[in-house]
C-alpha cells in the first residue's frame, strides 16, 4: 500500500508534535531528576547542619555544667581563704596555735617567697595563677601522728592548700629518759599554694 504526498503532509504536524512531546519528556524527566538531586543535596545539607547544631548545643550545655562545677569550686576557695595574697602572720599564728593545741614539742619552719606553680599539667586559670611558697619544717615528735595531725590542722586552718612534696623521719638521738620526750625528728618540704591575680 502506497502513502500519498497528501497523507505525508497531514501527519506532518502529529510527527513534530511527537517529536517536541518526546522533547519536552526528555527535559521534563531531566529537570526532575536535577531537582530531586538537588532536594537530596539540600536534605543531607539540613542533617549535617542539624547534626552540627545538635553538637553546638550539647557543647554548650557541657561548657555550661563544667563552669557552674568550677563556680562552685572558685566559691569554696574563696570561703576558705585561698584566693588572694598570702597572709604569713595569720599562718604564723596558726602555727602556734596548733603547737600549743596539740602540745607539740619543737618547731621550726621557714617560708620562701611566693612563685608560680611548677606542677606538671597545671596552668593559669584565666585571671587566676595558682602560686606556691615553699615551706621547709623540721620538728621533733613523740610519734609520728603528732605529724600528721599538725599537717591535717594547719591545712584545715590554713588560708593554702597544702601539697606535701615529702618528709623523712628519723629518730631524734639517744633513746629518752622518759615517754613524754621527743623520740623522732621529721623533715618537710610543703608547698602552700594560694589563687592570685595573675600578673599583667
Amino acid at each position: 500500500m502506497k502513502i500519498a504526498r497528501e497523507d505525508y503532509r497531514k501527519l506532518a504536524f502529529p510527527s513534530a508534535a511527537a517529536v517536541v512531546l518526546v522533547a519536552l519528556g526528555a527535559a521534563f524527566v531531566a529537570t526532575t531528576e536535577h531537582y530531586l538531586d538537588a532536594a537530596k543535596s539540600a536534605r543531607e545539607a539540613a542533617k549535617v547542619r542539624r547534626v552540627q547544631a545538635q553538637t553546638r548545643v550539647e557543647r554548650v550545655a557541657e561548657e555550661e555544667r563544667e563552669i557552674s562545677r568550677n563556680l562552685v569550686h572558685y566559691q569554696k576557695m574563696v570561703e576558705r581563704g585561698l584566693v588572694g595574697q598570702e597572709n604569713r602572720l595569720d599562718l604564723i599564728d596558726q602555727i602556734a596555735r596548733i603547737k600549743k593545741e596539740r602540745k607539740l614539742f619543737e618547731i621550726k619552719y621557714n617560708i620562701d617567697p611566693q612563685k608560680p606553680l611548677d606542677y606538671p599539667g597545671v596552668k593559669p586559670a584565666g585571671e587566676l595563677d595558682f602560686v606556691a611558697s615553699r615551706m621547709k619544717l623540721d620538728m621533733l615528735l613523740l610519734h609520728e601522728e603528732d605529724l600528721l595531725d599538725f599537717l591535717a590542722d594547719l591545712d584545715l586552718a590554713g588560708k593554702s592548700h597544702l601539697s606535701v612534696r615529702g618528709c623523712t623521719l628519723s629518730r631524734s638521738g639517744a633513746p629518752p629518759p622518759s615517754s613524754n620526750a621527743p623520740r623522732l625528728r621529721s623533715e618537710c618540704q610543703i608547698d602552700l599554694i594560694v589563687l592570685r591575680q595573675a600578673q599583667s
